[in-house]
């Protein structure tokens, strides 16, 4: 399959903006504004890439398959390897796994794709995590319990909003990396790793305020289709692109309102 990638930092005018507030050493938050302004059209681009696609429909998948009595069959009717269900660690790998056997021999493997199924494995890993009682004693059974919480409304809106959070920031990350480098050191736009990584956290931050917006909407959508049984992979693939358009129109916003 041939890899597609993303790109170098796109020659554009906003991408000139952020270069010139590195080099000029711009503070933390409006420099954060700057990247996110600049990726919109790389956020819009995301939309109709069919891992995301997919991802995105195993998200709504997985705790359904969770509640089930049938739990392993049906999480190997979804792709997941045999075994899956053993553990959090399985589950998550297994999810990678599954989401590649979504995809027909003849798509294309993207580097969106692949910042696709990352976000969803920290999204799977940290909240399911958070909810595990230690790191030691947890069984299989523990994580089926707490995986099928997600099939709430509530539960799916704070699932769907951080993997949002987390590929809008992957997303714009993949970007800036390349020219971040450049501008780290003495007597220049951020004098130290220190500085960076605050510039880094910013940008995170950014983006997950940013995805609020998608938690505001995300769980609606997800208890009204699985009542009608149109939780296919079509819809989901229209509640990506739709959730893409809104952080990009909040992103825009935010800009907007710090003028």
């Amino acid at each position: 399959m041939g890899h597609v990638r993303l790109g170098v930092l796109p020659a554009s005018k906003k991408w000139a903006e952020v270069v010139r507030l590195l080099e000029d050493g711009a503070n933390v938050p409006e420099l954060a504004n700057a990247v996110a302004v600049a990726a919109e059209n790389e956020i819009i681009a995301a939309r109709g890439d069919p891992t995301l696609a997919s991802t995105v429909w195993l998200l709504t998948q997985l705790p359904l398959a969770a509640r089930s009595d049938r739990y392993a069959a049906e999480l190997a009717a979804l792709g997941f390897p045999q075994g899956s269900d053993a553990s959090l660690v399985n589950i998550v790998a297994g999810f990678s796994a599954a989401v590649t056997n979504q995809q027909s021999s003849a798509s294309r493997r993207t580097d969106l794709g692949v910042l696709a199924q990352q976000a969803a494995a920290e999204t799977l890993s940290t909240l399911v995590g958070a909810r595990m009682p230690s790191l030691f004693g947890i069984s299989a059974e523990d994580v089926r319990i707490e995986l099928a919480k997600f099939a709430t409304k509530d539960r799916f809106a704070a699932l769907a909003r951080d993997f949002f959070a987390r590929l809008t920031h992957k997303t714009l990350d993949y970007y800036i990396s390349r020219e971040l480098p450049r501008h780290i050191g003495p007597d220049r736009g951020l004098a130290s790793l220190e500085q960076s990584d605050r510039f880094r956290a910013a940008l995170e931050n950014h983006c997950r305020e940013a995805s609020l917006i998608v938690e505001s909407f995300a769980g609606g959508w997800f208890s009204k289709a699985n009542f009608a049984g149109r939780l296919t992979p079509q819809a989901a693939q229209n509640f990506t692109d739709y959730a893409l358009k809104k952080i990009r129109d909040e992103l825009r916003a935010r800009r907007e309102g710090d003028a």
